[in-house]
């Protein structure tokens, strides 16, 4: 009877022992996995912002591009620059941050703190990108009303005529507001299917890591 009662606490070690290495290894695989997703929302973030910069690069001769330039308008467009880029590179050092964390962390509670803020970060980046966006598209409105000579003099004719003016800047502010829905609604398609995807994962690395009882 003591020798069977012996047997099961030995075995009963064993399998506790067997289960803490089962642990192990799924922590080391969700570690290894997290890691590799934080690294590629750092790598796609990067090459999105240079596929941006080399369009707005290429643009930069285009006919839209020397009328907006004739308009001298850099005392509104330069701050709000630099207020995009400052934005965007905070967020990179953030992206970059989380995934040196993410690298040397060796505890599970800390991984899915880091991968909570990982998620945060990311959703803070997209609305960043789409009220950027939205701003940019309510600064050049403002600028084609009053620096642009055609809708000035359209403006004036109207006014002229003794029609009021509200109609011509509701159309104008109508069409901004439809392309602006068609742009937006493509830059959040765009997160959804690059960053969604990335998120989705990371997601089920968390939900994985609060079933081992550390």
């Amino acid at each position: 009877m003591e020798e069977l009662d012996l047997l099961k606490k030995h075995w009963k070690k064993e399998e506790s022992s067997f289960e803490q290495v089962s642990e192990k290894q799924i922590y080391k695989m969700i570690h290894k996995s997290s890691s590799s997703i934080v690294k590629w929302i750092f790598i796609i973030s990067i090459l999105e912002f240079l596929l941006w910069s080399a369009l707005s690069f290429l643009m930069k001769d285009s006919k839209v591009m020397k009328q907006f330039d004739a308009y001298h308008v850099e005392n509104i467009m330069r701050p709000f620059m630099i207020i995009g880029y400052v934005g965007l590179f905070y967020f990179f050092f953030q992206f970059f941050m989380n995934y040196r964390k993410i690298t040397a962390t060796d505890n599970a509670q800390k991984l899915i703190r880091t991968i909570l803020k990982t998620r945060k970060t990311v959703h803070q980046y997209v609305w960043f990108n789409i009220i950027y966006a939205v701003a940019s598209s309510i600064i050049v409105l403002y600028i084609q009303f009053n620096y642009d000579p055609q809708v000035m003099k359209m403006i004036a004719e109207v006014s002229e005529k003794g029609n009021s003016t509200g109609l011509v800047y509701g159309i104008y502010i109508i069409i901004t507001l439809v392309f602006l829905a068609i742009f937006v609604g493509f830059i959040w398609l765009f997160y959804r299917l690059i960053y969604g995807v990335l998120l989705k994962r990371l997601y089920k690395n968390y939900e994985e890591l609060k079933k081992i009882d550390y």
